[in-house]
């Protein structure tokens, strides 16, 4: 009789009805973040949105009028900036398989436990955390033709010649995607450190008691375990890679020539030298779409995979 009236009890709680009415305390906690967010997201992108329909060239209009597509129509017939679109493509894409080669070795050697692994691991965050100004001016003086000891070494194997690599538009793009790459890298390695140190140990042993290499133990076990970590964050690297503007300011400020202008320094000079920020504003809501349309490509392909 007790059991029953104890199993009685239960199904007529768990029957009862929850009150619909819900607290308003969570959500008056949240909106303040809320507000910020989108006082710093979406504020900015709807006026870029409106920016870029306007009819706005400083030494002509002191104030915005509308033009509707004249930017747009103006942008996709702009031969000098599909040459600079077609140049930041190979810049994101540069960027981050250097990121992958450089990051997915050391991240498989570092995954040791051993006193000089962990050493490594927190002295890797150097380039990560290195602001632009100072990598810049670093690597420039590395590759100087004068002083430089890379430059002296690149000239040995034949890649620089006499003058730095920045003046020749054949190698200046080629050498800040690597220098862009080797920044981005040890953000990398520490994602895919933390997703090995996640690999069961079982699974390694399994494959070594079936006769598994080393080879066939990274492609049956350490890279499908890593391969959603390596497409996600590769992503995130090449989204910021691809609105990169510092780094090659810094190092060429687009030349020789246009060799190193990327979009981001397009959208640049399109403010503060040619005075068209309504222009610029059009760039940067094709450079955003573009984005949007390559980051779902991506996550649909890999989900795909999985």
């Amino acid at each position: 009789m007790a059991v029953d009236s104890i199993e009685a009890w239960g199904k007529a709680g768990t029957t009862r009805k929850r009150p619909s009415r819900t607290s308003p305390l969570p959500y008056a906690l949240i909106l303040p973040a809320a507000c910020v967010a989108f006082a710093i997201a979406v504020v900015p992108l709807i006026y870029d949105l409106w920016l870029s329909f306007q009819d706005w060239y400083l030494l002509r209009n002191p104030t915005p009028a509308w033009g509707g597509l004249i930017n747009y129509r103006e942008l996709f017939a702009d031969e000098a900036l599909w040459a600079a679109f077609l140049r930041t493509v190979i810049w994101t894409l540069g960027t981050v398989a250097v990121e992958i080669a450089i990051a997915l070795p050391l991240a498989l050697l570092l995954n040791r436990e051993t006193p000089i692994a962990r050493l490594a691991s927190a002295v890797i965050l150097l380039p990560w955390v290195m602001p632009f100004i100072v990598l810049g001016y670093g690597w420039r003086f590395l590759l100087d033709s004068q002083v430089g000891p890379i430059h002296y070494a690149l000239h040995l194997v034949g890649f620089a010649g006499n003058s730095s690599v920045f003046t020749e538009p054949s190698k200046a793009l080629v050498m800040i995607i690597f220098i862009s790459g080797w920044k981005g890298a040890p953000f990398l390695v520490l994602a895919i450190l933390a997703s090995l140190k996640a690999i069961p140990t079982e699974l390694y042993e399994a494959a070594a008691v079936d006769g598994a290499g080393p080879l066939r133990r990274f492609v049956a076990v350490t890279f499908p375990a890593i391969r959603d970590t390596l497409v996600i964050i590769s992503l995130v690297l090449g989204i910021l890679a691809f609105y990169s503007f510092d780094l090659p300011w810094i190092m060429t400020k687009g030349g020789p020539g246009d060799a190193t202008t990327t979009l981001g320094i397009a959208m640049f000079k399109a403010v503060f030298t040619d005075l068209r920020p309504a222009y610029a504003a059009a760039i940067s809501i094709v450079m955003l779409v573009f984005l949007f349309a390559s980051a779902l490509l991506t996550l649909r392909l890999q989900r795909r995979q999985s």
